[in-house]
């Protein structure tokens, strides 16, 4: 009777301790294949590779104009749960059509990532385009009032350009832990699951 004992308690003890090693592994496994998005909407990019935030922001990024005539860029289906990691994005456009020496005027727009009406969506970022069009073209930086974003252009020409394709986007943060994605001017082949983003002055 008290060998069976002694047999049932080790079978016990081995068991507990299985349940408890599984659930363990398991828990972890979890955690390190924690999804970026659910139904579509991104979460989190910390995790991700350059070519899978690339993959998302390719679908995701809208260029759209507002009710009063501006531009917006929003970033579609992109939790603002993003902002407490990455307080800041950087978006770098190359004008299409235009070079000056050899080289494409560049436009770099730094926003504040922060929510938006939905406060569980990413805000867009919107353009002054119309103050930026009634400036003289050249190398500078551009702030204007009731716009908490930045424009900077280089390598400007005699005119403005009026078409823009994105080269980069980079959400940054203030410990150097920075999220930078680099796009094409020019689809590959074999690229469907990308588009170029195209900003229209």
């Amino acid at each position: 009777m008290l060998s069976k004992v002694k047999t049932f308690s080790l079978f016990a003890l081995c068991f507990g301790l299985g349940i408890s090693l599984f659930f363990s592994i398991s828990e972890k496994f979890d955690i390190a294949r924690d999804p970026a998005s659910i139904d579509g909407k991104v979460f989190q990019i910390s995790t991700l590779s350059s070519e899978q935030i690339k993959a998302q922001l390719s679908q995701k990024i809208k260029i759209r104009p507002t009710v009063d005539g501006k531009k917006s860029i929003q970033f579609s289906g992109f939790s603002s749960s993003l902002c407490k990691t990455y307080p800041e994005i950087e978006m770098e456009f190359e004008a299409e059509g235009v070079a000056v020496a050899g080289e494409s005027p560049t436009m770099k727009i730094t926003a504040p990532c922060e929510a938006g009406q939905d406060p569980a969506e990413m805000s867009a970022i919107f353009l002054p385009l119309e103050q930026i069009l009634k400036e003289k073209p050249r190398n500078a930086q551009f702030k204007f009032e009731g716009y908490t974003t930045q424009l900077e252009f280089k390598n400007t020409s005699d005119d403005w350009p009026r078409q823009w394709i994105l080269t980069r986007v980079q959400f940054k943060n203030g410990f150097g832990n920075n999220k930078s994605v680099y796009f094409e001017r020019t689809l590959a082949a074999g690229k469907a699951n990308e588009r170029l983003v195209i900003l229209n002055f």
